[in-house]
C-alpha cells in the first residue's frame, strides 16, 4: 500500500492532495512548527509502518528550510517502519547550479542530490529539472517529468502560434509544447555574464509578424529574459505574447515587469506558491504527477 505525506507549505499540500485525490491514496497527518531559534520541528502523525510512503514537498523559497524539512520527514518515516520512502519534489531546488561556471564553484545540485539520498530516499520524481543528466548523481530511481505538453490542452491561446525557446538549450522544451499545439518553433540567442548575472538577448529575425508567441521556459525568477525577449518581438511585429513556464518563483517585482513588457498571459505549473496577478493563471499538474506514480 501506500500513503503521502504533504510538506509543510501551502504549495506542497496543495498538490499532495491533487496528487492523493488522483491516485486514489491516503494522506497522513502531519505536525511541524519552527523553534524559536529557527530550526524545524516535524512529527508524522500516522501509521506508515510496512508503508510505501510518497512525501511530497516542493523546494520553494525559502529553498533551505524546503530541504531540510525533507531531509527530516524521511528520516521520520523511516523511523515509524515504513517500508520505502520515496520523494516528490516538483520543484528541486539548487538545479541551475548544475556545474562549475567558475573555478571554486560547487556542483549545488548534486550537494542536493546526495543529501537526499542520504536522509533514505531512493525514488525521487521532480517536475522539470534544469538539466536532466543532473538526475544521474542521485544513486537510486530518479525521473524527471515533463509537464508542457500536458499544459498545453489546459489553456487558452489561440491564433497563429510560435512557440519560442528563450534559448537553444532550452529548444526541446519549443519543440515539445509546439507539437502539443501544433504550431513552428524557434530560439533566441541568449547570454548570461557569469559574474553579474545580466542577461543579453541578442536580436534576431524571428517570423513573428501577425503571430501569437508563446514563450516557453523552465523557470522564470527575476523575468529579466522574458521581458527583453517580449520587448523584442512586440517592435517586430508579434500580435501577443504568452509564456508557459514549469516553475514560477517570479521574485523582485517579476510579474510588474512581465506586464509592462507587454506579455498577456503566463501559464504556470502550480510547482510552487502562488502569486495573485491579473497575467498569470496556474494549471494544475497534480494529476500528471498521480500518473507517474507507483501504486
Amino acid at each position: 500500500m501506500a500513503v503521502i505525506i504533504a510538506g509543510p507549505s501551502p504549495a506542497s499540500a496543495e498538490l499532495a492532495w491533487s496528487i492523493a485525490d488522483a491516485a486514489g491514496v491516503r494522506i497522513v497527518d502531519l505536525d511541524w512548527k519552527r523553534f524559536p531559534d529557527g530550526e524545524h520541528y516535524v512529527r508524522v502523525r500516522g501509521d506508515v509502518r510496512g508503508e510505501d510512503v510518497f512525501v511530497v514537498q516542493t523546494m520553494s523559497p525559502p529553498q533551505n528550510d524546503s530541504l531540510v524539512q525533507a531531509l527530516l520527514l524521511a528520516d521520520a518515516a523511516i523511523g515509524m517502519g515504513a517500508e520505502r520512502v520515496r520523494l516528490i519534489a516538483p520543484y528541486l531546488a539548487y538545479s541551475r547550479q548544475d556545474r562549475r561556471f567558475l573555478e571554486g564553484e560547487p556542483v549545488s545540485v548534486e550537494v542536493v542530490l546526495k543529501s537526499l539520498r542520504c536522509a533514505g530516499y531512493d525514488w525521487l520524481l521532480t517536475v522539470e529539472v534544469h538539466k536532466e543528466e543532473s538526475l544521474k548523481a542521485f544513486d537510486g530511481e530518479a525521473y524527471n517529468l515533463s509537464p508542457y505538453e500536458y499544459m498545453a490542452g489546459r489553456i487558452n491561446v489561440r491564433g497563429d502560434i510560435l512557440v519560442l525557446a528563450p534559448d537553444v538549450g532550452a529548444l526541446d522544451r519549443a519543440r515539445r509544447l509546439a507539437g502539443a499545439l501544433d504550431a513552428e518553433y524557434d530560439y533566441l540567442v541568449k547570454h548570461r555574464d557569469r559574474i553579474t548575472g545580466e542577461i543579453v538577448v541578442e536580436p534576431k529575425e524571428i517570423p513573428a509578424r501577425g503571430k501569437t508567441v508563446v514563450l516557453v521556459d523552465d523557470i522564470i525568477s527575476t523575468g529579466g529574459t522574458l521581458a527583453k525577449a517580449a520587448s523584442m518581438l512586440l517592435s517586430q511585429g508579434a500580435e501577443r505574447i504568452y509564456a508557459l513556464v514549469a516553475h514560477a518563483l517570479m521574485v523582485g517585482g517579476a510579474l510588474e515587469k512581465l506586464s509592462r513588457a507587454g506579455i498577456t498571459k503566463i501559464y504556470a505549473a502550480n510547482t510552487l506558491p502562488a502569486k495573485s496577478h491579473e497575467i498569470i493563471e496556474y494549471v494544475d499538474v497534480g494529476p500528471l504527477i498521480a500518473e507517474s506514480l507507483p501504486v
